[in-house]
């Protein structure tokens, strides 16, 4: 997203949709605005849109899965010059990412090498990835572990020996 000087674009809570309420304008300006740190990251922009704390991840999760909040966000990217092909363009570069190795001796460049950038591959097939819906939120992942871990229990049929068999035993041997 960027203005006629290169600079980003800030998204304007005052333009952004009156369907909206006041906090979700907020939640969304601070959410698409590449220039503060709350850019991308639901929790840290629904606390500086006035929301508490305690409750900024369920109700940035809740608002941002709206479709009315998703148009506009779609909408504020737009109006800054993010499209999905530029979307898409960049994923491909990312996946098809290259580093290139440089070999100096005495301050010569001997031999350069054009190498795979395995990092930056991996990071953008996983964002495209999440955008297919190939892989599961953080929420699901948590539901997923704790099934497997369900799944690993074993319940031992006759549960453990009662106390009074205990002393029996040792009475009999006693005995």
């Amino acid at each position: 997203m960027s203005g006629k000087n290169g600079k980003p674009k800030k998204p304007d809570a005052r333009k952004i949709s009156k369907k909206l309420k006041p906090k979700q304008r907020k939640l969304i300006a601070h959410y698409t605005d590449p220039t503060k740190e709350t850019f991308g990251n639901g929790k840290r922009a629904a606390i500086a849109a006035g929301y508490s704390e305690r409750s900024a991840t369920e109700i940035a999760y809740e608002t941002l899965r709206k479709p009315h909040v998703q148009r506009e966000i779609e909408r504020v990217m737009q109006a800054g010059g993010v499209t999905r092909e530029k979307i898409v363009g960049a994923l491909k570069n990312g996946l098809e990412a290259k580093q290139t190795k440089v070999f100096c001796q005495e301050g010569k460049v001997i031999y350069s090498e054009s190498l795979e950038d395995h990092p930056t591959q991996v990071r953008a097939a996983e964002v495209a990835g999440k955008l297919y819906g190939d892989f599961p939120s953080g929420r699901q992942q948590d539901r997923i572990a704790a099934l497997i871990f369900q799944q690993s229990i074993v319940v031992v049929p006759g549960g453990l020996p009662q106390p009074e068999e205990k002393e029996k035993k040792v009475r009999q041997l006693a005995d």
